[in-house]
């Protein structure tokens, strides 16, 4: 095509494509038939429609459940500095070595990261498969006798399962604790932290990080 049209190099042709100059379906047309000499006894058409059929194949998703848009079997981490699960708006950094790093779009180190535009990637959830995800949630409360017990009772009402319990006491007999769950998405913390917030004294539910 570069000798047909004399064209200097091959970024010329790819703009005079792109400016209309060229017809793409000449392009392919051309290569094709310089294909067809080299591999005549290759189905070209088959190869074509096998070559289709590949790019439609629904990619896989990464260990985390998050698919990279566009590449496969790529190397995928949930940032620990946000945690994002199902459900999270999340995007994609692209690091140095460790693969491609996974935040909630409101995470706090978001910011520092946009700077480098051209790290950043897509990233979506895959939704036909299912992951557990950890998550962690702070209870301040009014202490009481029976109040942790209350507590665990209502998450008990839920899907979430807990993996972990901190609790401490103010001197103003204030009640922190610390739980950590494992939720399968966004909704099932939400329903947890729903249930929570109607136990008996406590006053505030939120997720941390």
């Amino acid at each position: 095509m570069m000798k047909k049209y004399r064209y200097k190099n091959l970024d010329e042709m790819y703009a005079a494509v792109g400016f209309g100059a060229n017809s793409p379906v000449k392009v392919i047309a051309r290569m094709l038939q310089e294909y067809r000499k080299e591999h005549e006894e290759e189905n070209i058409e088959e190869k074509i429609k096998e070559l289709a059929k590949d790019k439609n194949k629904k990619p896989k998703p990464s260990n985390s459940g998050v698919i990279v848009k566009g590449i496969d079997n790529c190397l995928v981490k949930l940032s620990k500095c946000c945690n994002p699960l199902p459900g999270d708006e999340i995007v994609g950094y692209i690091t140095k070595g460790r693969g491609v790093s996974v935040h909630r779009k409101d995470c706090t180190n978001i910011n520092d990261l946009l700077s480098e535009e051209n790290r950043m990637i897509d990233v979506e959830w895959y939704n036909e498969n299912k992951v557990s995800y950890q998550a962690d949630i702070e209870i301040n409360s009014n202490d009481r006798t029976g109040l942790l017990l209350d507590i665990l009772k209502e998450i008990g009402t839920t899907k979430a399962k807990i993996l972990g319990v901190n609790t401490k006491t103010t001197k103003e007999r204030i009640a922190i604790i610390d739980i950590t769950l494992e939720v399968e998405n966004l909704d099932e913390l939400n329903k947890a932290i729903k249930v929570i917030r109607k136990v008996d004294s406590v006053y505030e539910v939120r997720r941390k990080k």
